[in-house]
């Protein structure tokens, strides 16, 4: 039985695992694979290539892992769709199929070039995480003190993105970070996968302020299932990740929500949902102590959707 809901999900780490021999997106036991994703009406998600501050080449690791997400695609092109524009997701929508978009999370990828950027854009890549919790020569990481922000550097990077239409992802950033890219990008951003810091207070959730301004610029938050970025207590539930939603609500976050759950990024999960194909339960107790169908769907995917089809440059496929 197919769980009656369609979700977009904003960020997992899932294609570092593809990167290893043998392994496989259809079947596997990880957090996300297409066997638990096809369980619902229709599922999209954005699948980021992490890059390690320890690989030896950025470049090299980055191409690498598109290289993964490819293989996977093409040997599952079945019942997946690559997403590169408005009209490929709606494509994966009308077709239920698997949406996947590639996604890059840490600018250190870029290695100090545009052209690496560009080049990327035309290898299928959608949005971009500027950093990755430390500093790099894009932008201040949110676990860093340095008071950089945006880098000179960074801020072309914003500008070229605007221009390509490529999303920017602030999650990760430092609140720095954050208002310089707010100050300088032209078009809307994204917070893939982070929460609110009045709820839980780490530095990799956003406070009310930057909540707001997402809210004003018409960005996307999506939230994030992690445990650590719930609570401060040692395990978490459903309930946990409704108290963040709720909050948001409350500033004025119903067109900015969505999900961006860190799967295969995260070293635990919510006592009540291990794994994708648990997900629905966040959903079905939503739907059970009051909120609207309409409200559950512009979460679940709505607001994703809406926002991809403002953000994504139409191509010619």
């Amino acid at each position: 039985m197919k769980h009656p809901y369609t979700i977009v999900d904003a960020h997992c780490d899932t294609v570092g695992y593809f990167w290893n021999p043998g392994a496989e997106l259809r079947t596997n036991d990880r957090h996300l694979n297409l066997d638990y994703m096809k369980q619902y009406k229709g599922y999209i998600q954005f699948f980021a290539s992490y890059i390690d501050a320890n690989a030896e080449n950025y470049l090299s690791r980055t191409l690498e892992l598109f290289d993964a997400f490819y293989r996977e695609i093409e040997k599952n092109k079945d019942c997946v769709q690559l997403i590169t524009d408005s009209k490929t997701l709606h494509r994966a929508l009308d077709e239920n199929k698997v949406g996947a978009m590639m996604t890059v999370e840490d600018a250190r990828a870029l290695c100090g070039q545009l052209a690496n950027l560009r080049i990327f854009y035309k290898l299928g890549v959608r949005a971009l995480g500027l950093t990755w919790n430390h500093d790099n020569g894009v932008a201040e990481g949110a676990l860093s003190n340095s008071g950089v922000g945006l880098t000179d550097f960074g801020r072309e990077v914003v500008c070229e993105m605007n221009r390509l239409g490529m999303i920017v992802d602030v999650s990760h950033a430092s609140k720095k970070a954050y208002w310089d890219v707010i100050e300088t990008s032209t078009e809307p951003i994204m917070a893939s996968h982070s929460n609110s810091e009045a709820i839980c207070a780490h530095p990799r959730n956003l406070d009310d302020e930057q909540i707001r301004a997402i809210i004003k610029t018409g960005g996307m938050i999506g939230i994030n299932i992690f445990p650590t970025f719930l609570t401060d207590k040692e395990t978490a539930n459903v309930d946990d990740i409704i108290r963040h939603i709720e909050h948001i609500l409350s500033l004025g976050g119903e067109n900015v929500l969505g999900i961006g759950t860190d799967f295969d990024g995260i070293g635990s999960t919510p006592d009540d949902i291990n794994n994708v194909g648990e997900l629905y339960k966040l959903f079905d107790k939503m739907k059970k102590i009051g909120y609207s169908d309409s409200l559950i769907t512009a979460i679940t995917h709505g607001n994703f959707v809406n926002f991809l089809d403002k953000m994504l440059k139409n191509e010619n496929n």
